[in-house]
């Protein structure tokens, strides 16, 4: 009997150490004047493309707004866009690209200008985050830069993903 005990106490730990569990976080790296670099694991990252209805585009009903909704260590939607409008086949792209490097890592690298210290608002705008649940935004954005994973997957919002990425200011040294 005892060792039965045992031996399924011993079961349930091999299980947990051997199934890889990763738990899901969010880290500040750098807040420096107006750039922000922080750290978060994929599953805490939403893509969107955003139709803009008010937009100034050539065509009105093809104007997309690139956005990452970002659950934070305080459990509130952080939004980083990006501020150029894109035809939707151009945005989808980006979901792509950006989806591989978010898909291929444990952690991404997150670059953008704005301000992650500013106090926080409970807004009115819920986001679901698969298998975590869904959030309030919190008041808080901010333009997005670059992205990377450890294994070095990079997308630049200006170049894409061509080297050399990230770029300044965004060198992304905590890459681990």
């Amino acid at each position: 009997m005892i060792y039965l005990k045992i031996s399924n106490s011993i079961h349930i730990l091999l299980f947990f150490l051997l199934s890889g569990c990763a738990t899901s976080s969010f880290m500040v790296l750098m807040q420096e004047e107006n750039a922000a670099e922080f750290k978060v694991t994929p599953d805490r990252v939403v893509l969107e493309c955003e139709h803009q209805h008010d937009s100034d585009s050539k065509d009105p009903n093809d104007a997309y707004g690139f956005l990452m909704r970002i659950l934070d260590g305080e459990n509130t939607v952080l939004t980083v866009a990006q501020t150029n409008v894109l035809d939707k086949e151009s945005c989808s792209r980006r979901i792509h690209k950006i989806g591989k490097i978010l898909k291929t890592g444990k952690m991404v690298y997150i670059g953008g200008i704005g301000y992650l210290n500013k106090p926080k608002i409970k807004g009115e705008q819920k986001y679901t985050f698969h298998n975590i649940g869904t959030f309030y935004d919190n008041g808080q954005s901010l333009q997005f830069v670059v992205i990377a994973n450890e294994r070095g997957f990079c997308y630049d919002a200006y170049s894409g993903d061509e080297s050399p990425c990230p770029r300044e200011p965004f060198l992304l040294k905590n890459l681990k």
